[in-house]
């Protein structure tokens, strides 16, 4: 049977220089479910953005069918696939979500009456029906993501193409996110970092290094061979470690129940007591914001920190969390009291908050603007008006600490995924804060990339507030966990007894624990070739 896609001697050459894409064959066969693995900047992207024809090759020819992807074939086989870009926003552009969901089927010559039963079918599916004439920019990022698959379902496509499908998810929309694609019965090609992800939904792995194929797999061969993990920045066992530190490892007799009872709801649980001789750094007492829209961000929040705190802030998506950190580094408003260092945190103090506490951001991008690392780097010590000693000083400092010594004159949009969320780190640090918010750090990294970014925020000496979905790198990360639930703090308390809280995990979609199953059959696995050795490669 000939292949879905055949890809031949593929390279692409990016505008600056950069060759993505070196002499890649590969062929793709209907029904395949088939992961794109590889270190960031190994070419994932730029690889499928060639299967739909978004980027033309510089040399080598991408045939879907049998025929090059050009011309009329190109439009018809556009048609029949669906590409799930990295970023929601990439790919919602109109009014409301009802314009957004019908564009695909419109595009596709279907009358009327087909595009209003396919809109309200997907929207049903996603949980997102009485959002329908909502604009998506007033959506949380988890109920955007699930809004911009509701578009390419809504074109019932025969090819799904998905790049990190869950990323920046809670657990909960993780897992509706796994269980709606193992119901897809057409050709499935996904990039993601989660092999745990991965390994449940994909039977086939190709790993690539430096724009090249370098490894084609089964995915239970990949996983099981620790050494080629490792080399490729796979290697994802330092999460394991982590949970069994804290007691939830997957021989835990937490992780032994496949079908728990039903929880009940928890009843708010109030923030341990403050020490006298521990006075907060940070302090909200019934603390709310409301967006122009009317939207209620948080509501009667009250919160301590004190200093040198790790605090971590989970919750659903569109549970306030970012609106929460938004509001404490000072760039949102709200109503009630917040008080810095025992301050007021109005006028004037609310105006230089930016001097002690730093933001990263989800995405780098958002903050990285400069033309070199060490000018990114150097931009606020500008603005804290320092010497150009102590400026290179600092700047030489801060990349040195997130590990990008010779970096100075790289252009960040030339980095990595990895770098570039280091480079943000660095260009906060050097301003040397008392308080760092981190949004997602660890969101799309390898990894290789993610276990290096945790040893650097382990060794920081400052208070940290993190903003995760990964419960393996709060669990690591912070000793305090705050939960969110609709705006609301449900529950303030130690990381290790938020990891043991069934019923919370349960309810408030944090369930982390549905990939218990994939991580006892990896380490299993990985066992058995430890001790018996590998089996031959096909």
């Amino acid at each position: 049977m000939p292949p879905l896609f055949q890809i031949q001697s593929l390279f692409h050459r990016y505008a600056d220089g950069h060759t993505a894409i070196k002499g890649i064959d590969l062929d793709i066969h209907e029904g395949e479910r088939v992961a794109l693995v590889g270190r960031n900047g190994a070419g994932k992207t730029t690889l499928v953005k060639h299967l739909n024809g978004l980027y033309r090759p510089h040399r080598g020819q991408v045939s879907y069918r049998g025929r090059s992807l050009e011309g009329g074939h190109l439009l018809r086989a556009r048609l029949q696939m669906g590409m799930l870009f990295q970023d929601p926003d990439d790919q919602l552009f109109c009014s409301n979500l009802d314009e957004d969901v019908s564009f695909g089927p419109l595009n596709q010559g279907l009358d009327t009456r087909q595009v209003e039963a396919r809109v309200r079918h997907a929207l049903d599916r996603m949980g997102l029906g009485e959002l329908r004439y909502k604009p998506a920019h007033h959506l949380s990022f988890g109920q955007k993501k699930r809004a911009a698959f509701a578009t390419l379902l809504a074109m019932e496509p025969r090819v799904l193409i998905l790049d990190e499908p869950t990323a920046y998810l809670d657990p909960g929309q993780e897992r509706f996110f796994t269980e709606l694609l193992e119901d897809f019965q057409g050709t499935l090609i996904c990039i993601s970092h989660d092999l745990l992800f991965l390994y449940g939904l994909c039977s086939r792995a190709v790993v690539l290094e430096k724009g090249e194929v370098h490894h084609d797999f089964s995915m239970g061969e990949l996983v099981s061979r620790g050494k080629r993990l490792r080399d490729h920045g796979l290697d994802f066992t330092f999460r394991l470690n982590c949970c069994t530190r804290n007691g939830h490892g997957c021989g835990g007799r937490g992780h032994e129940q496949e079908n728990p009872p039903p929880p009940e709801p928890p009843s708010p649980e109030p923030a341990p007591p403050l020490e006298a001789s521990s006075p907060s750094l940070l302090r909200l007492e019934d603390y709310s914001h409301r967006y122009a829209d009317g939207t209620v961000g948080i509501r009667g929040v009250s919160l301590h920190i004190r200093e040198g705190e790790s605090v971590a802030v989970v919750g659903e998506n569109g549970a306030g969390k970012s609106t929460l950190v938004a509001c404490l580094a000072g760039v949102l408003h709200g109503e009630g009291v917040y008080t810095f260092q025992g301050r007021p945190v109005t006028g004037r103090v609310r105006a230089g908050l930016w001097r002690h506490v730093g933001v990263v951001f989800q995405d780098p991008a958002d903050q990285l603007f400069s033309p070199s690392c060490e000018e990114e780097t150097a931009f606020g010590l500008k603005q804290l008006g320092l010497s150009r000693k102590e400026t290179r000083t600092r700047v030489q400092e801060a990349l040195a600490l997130v590990r990008l010594e010779g970096y100075e004159n790289r252009a960040p949009h030339h980095l990595s995924a990895g770098e570039r969320k280091r480079l943000a780190l660095a260009a906060v640090l050097a301003m040397r804060p008392q308080v760092l918010i981190l949004d997602e750090p660890t969101a799309n990294l390898d990894p290789s990339g993610e276990e290096t970014l945790c040893h650097i925020l382990q060794g920081l000496p400052v208070t940290k507030i993190l903003i995760s979905h990964d419960m393996d790198i709060v669990s690591l990360l912070c000793e305090r966990t705050v939960v969110l639930h609709r705006g609301r703090i449900i529950r303030d308390y130690a990381t290790s007894r938020f990891m043991e809280d069934e019923h919370l995990l349960s309810i408030h979609g944090l369930d982390h624990t549905f990939k218990n199953a994939c991580c006892r059959e990896i380490m299993e696995l990985q066992s058995r070739v430890l001790h018996e050795g590998p089996a031959p490669l096909r």
